[in-house]
């Protein structure tokens, strides 16, 4: 399963060296400095983009002087945010090569590579000592995990007892029909885990972990999935096809519709480690 969820966000990117030169080109007509919010329709991977992150950043309760895990950081887009607005220090771990690369990138560039550091790394096998961090922060990654308990037992563990798990993830309704797919996580149903809020919530318990939040918040991510189509009609334009490839036209259309026709919903939550 590793391989493939690897595989499946590396399936566009057919030469590494070819894709961070066409960033870097890219990052070089931008206007210094290099912000969050200037790069937010490339490296904010999730429904919602930045505004998104930016409501989890509130929701967790991030201080200057904490540690943050970002389980599954992808471009690093909220890793970057979190040290920029926050000045909080930040180890991203992420699956894909290619991204780790492109994250490393943008972290230099925009002169945070002091407060903000990634690895390629397995979530499911972290190589962090126990209470390690003060946060434990996770967006749009857990989908592609089928045994959920274990993922959320190791995150505990690296995880200060007192501290927080802020999660944001599609998540199933216990009504409607079958996701379409492919989506952004997965071309196919059989690599797509998608939990009901019952079976998430007693996840997390059973791991370690006391619910604070559970919060529904579906409608801000109709809007972002129709701006994110119309940006990557535009040539040459950073977006988060630039990675995916032309695959991600189909993909963001198809969330686009499991949002609007309530196949599938998006949650923000927060759970304290016991």
């Amino acid at each position: 399963m590793t391989e493939a969820v690897r595989d499946h966000y590396q399936a566009g990117i057919q030469d590494q060296a070819g894709l961070l030169a066409k960033v870097t080109r890219a990052i070089d007509a931008i206007e210094p400095p290099l912000t969050a919010e200037k790069l937010g329709a490339f490296d904010q991977f999730h429904v919602g983009g930045l505004a998104a992150t930016a409501e989890l950043a509130k929701r967790a309760r991030i201080t200057r002087d904490m540690h943050v895990l970002d389980a599954g950081s992808g471009l690093g887009g909220a890793s970057r945010f979190l040290a920029e607005t926050i000045g909080c220090r930040v180890t991203g771990v992420d699956l894909a090569p290619d991204y780790v690369a492109i994250a490393t990138l943008l972290a230099d560039r925009a002169g945070l590579s002091d407060k903000v550091s990634y690895r390629v790394g397995n979530i499911v096998q972290l190589p962090f000592e126990d209470g390690s961090f003060d946060v434990v922060w996770s967006q749009h990654v857990v989908m592609n995990i089928p045994e959920r308990v274990p993922l959320y037992r190791g995150l505990r563990r690296v995880l200060k007892t007192g501290g927080t798990f802020a999660f944001y993830d599609p998540y199933l309704p216990d009504t409607g029909g079958a996701p379409l797919y492919p989506v952004p996580w997965a071309e196919t149903a059989s690599s797509s885990t998608l939990l009901t809020k019952q079976t998430t919530v007693a996840a997390l318990e059973d791991a370690g972990f006391r619910m604070l939040a559970f919060d529904d918040i579906t409608p801000i991510g109709v809007e972002w999935i129709a701006r994110q189509q119309e940006q990557m009609r535009q040539v040459n334009a950073l977006t988060l096809g630039t990675v995916m490839g032309e695959r991600m036209r189909e993909m963001a259309a198809n969330l686009g519709r499991n949002l609007m026709e309530g196949r599938v919903r998006v949650v923000m939550g927060t759970c304290q480690a016991v």
